[in-house]
């Protein structure tokens, strides 16, 4: 059965044999790379269209209609509004907080305090020195005129005199103590300023621990000695011997000692 079926069909093996050559002879016109490219560029050359199909024109909204006025009676307005409570939609105020210092305040202001300290002690210091002056001159005011200081500040008295006899003046108490009867004072005071004279002219060397037998040792040869010896014999008898001494007697003695007074 196969034989008869080759034999029977020649015209089958020749269209065999011809489509073998053909595809023999042309074997690079199967593929078509231009066209492949042409295709494959052809989408890239549609995406391009002009800038002028995307424009769109501004948006215009349509006019406005008139809004339409409607009237509402009051006694409308109080029915429907009769009956609603807007209290409770209305937000309560919040409370305002005080602001706190930022730089909290010390109670012990420190240098408020020395401030005022140091006003206080220039009011006292004024106040104080007002006082002092203001005694001062009331002090001196009621001194009496006949006051004296010595240099170192002490007031001379009748008491202190011959520790200060170079800067009293002894006429003035003299005349004090004659004034006041007081005759023994009278005849040491005499007997003092005859020691200043005496230290002054150079006779003697005046000083505090010396005695009148000091001074009557240093005034031997002086021309006055005599008189001095005489003198210092009265004042020691009337001062220390506490010999009375009134007015009659005083008057005897005196000259003894304004007679010395002008020889030295």
């Amino acid at each position: 059965m196969r034989r008869s079926f080759l034999i029977l069909h020649p015209s089958f093996l020749i269209l065999i044999w011809g489509c073998t050559a053909l595809c023999a002879q042309q074997p690079d016109s199967v593929v078509a790379l231009p066209e492949v490219e042409a295709i494959e560029a052809a989408p890239e050359t549609l995406l391009e269209e002009p800038e002028e199909a995307y424009y769109q024109p501004p948006y215009t909204p349509p006019p406005a209609r008139p809004v339409a006025m409607r009237t509402l009676e009051e006694q409308q307005w109080a029915k429907a509004a009769s009956g609603l409570d807007y209290s409770k939609d209305v937000p309560k105020p919040k409370k305002e907080e005080p602001e706190k210092p930022t730089n909290p305040v010390n109670p012990f202001d420190w240098g408020g305090m020395a401030s005022w300290l140091g006003q206080m002690l220039q009011v006292l210091a004024i106040m104080a020195a007002i006082a002092g002056i203001a005694y001062a001159i009331y002090h001196s005011m009621n001194a009496p005129r006949n006051r004296q200081i010595a240099r170192d500040g002490v007031e001379i008295t009748v008491d202190n005199v011959e520790q200060y006899i170079h800067e009293t003046d002894l006429e003035r108490f003299l005349r004090e103590a004659l004034t006041a009867g007081n005759y023994p004072l009278a005849i040491r005071l005499y007997y003092l300023q005859v020691i200043k004279q005496l230290s002054e002219s150079g006779a003697i060397r005046w000083s505090r621990e010396k005695t009148n037998r000091d001074y009557l040792r240093e005034t031997r040869t002086h021309r006055s000695a005599a008189e001095f010896r005489a003198t210092t014999r009265i004042y020691e008898r009337v001062w220390y011997g506490n010999q009375p001494l009134d007015a009659t007697a005083f008057q005897q003695l005196e000259p003894e000692f304004k007679n010395l007074l002008t020889r030295i």
